[in-house]
């Protein structure tokens, strides 16, 4: 059973205004460079065109891997391509927030189908509501490290017990 869904309801809406800006802003920096360069001579804003694509280059993959997360007791689902890909909380390493607009990182151990990392975000309003979706992100961590130390309790509770007495210089169960 389910406990939360995590992330916004509207990612693709995110998404889809997220990577427009980026590409907006990357060609009116190229156009108004050109108009620059072709109209006035003015050479010196050609330098900076390579910077934002450099940047649109870095932000449009990023924004593409932000993915719907939800969690129950023992993992983490998000999807991809219509399917859920399902995490275990023993294979996440952390959650770390990335971005002053509220998106997360969720690190793994292991590398899983889409790679070390799983990035989401939790509202479209972050900045603006940041101490409730905090509050959300911050009960998955609990719920992580709780879990994972049931593991280790359940663990060291299976092993059997040892203790080295002084008697015979042995082991006894």
């Amino acid at each position: 059973m389910r406990i939360t869904i995590i992330s916004t309801s509207r990612i693709k809406t995110y998404k889809t205004i997220a990577l427009s800006i980026v590409t907006v802003i990357t060609l009116l920096v190229i156009v108004g460079a050109l108009y620059r360069s072709i109209g006035f001579e003015e050479y010196n804003l050609l330098i900076i065109v390579p910077v934002y694509v450099i940047l649109a280059y870095r932000a449009i993959p990023a924004i593409v891997k932000i993915k719907n997360v939800s969690y129950d007791d023992s993992s983490v689902y998000y999807d991809k391509k219509g399917f859920e890909v399902q995490v275990p909380f023993e294979d996440i390493k952390d959650i770390e927030i990335k971005t002053i607009s509220g998106i997360y990182k969720i690190n793994l151990f292991d590398p899983s189908q889409d790679g070390s990392s799983i990035m989401f975000k939790t509202s479209l309003w972050y900045p603006f509501n940041f101490k409730k979706q905090d509050e959300k992100v911050n009960e998955l961590r609990d719920k992580i490290d709780n879990y994972i130390k049931r593991i280790w309790q359940d663990d060291n509770e299976q092993l059997p017990s040892y203790t080295i007495t002084s008697d015979n210089g042995g082991f006894k169960k």
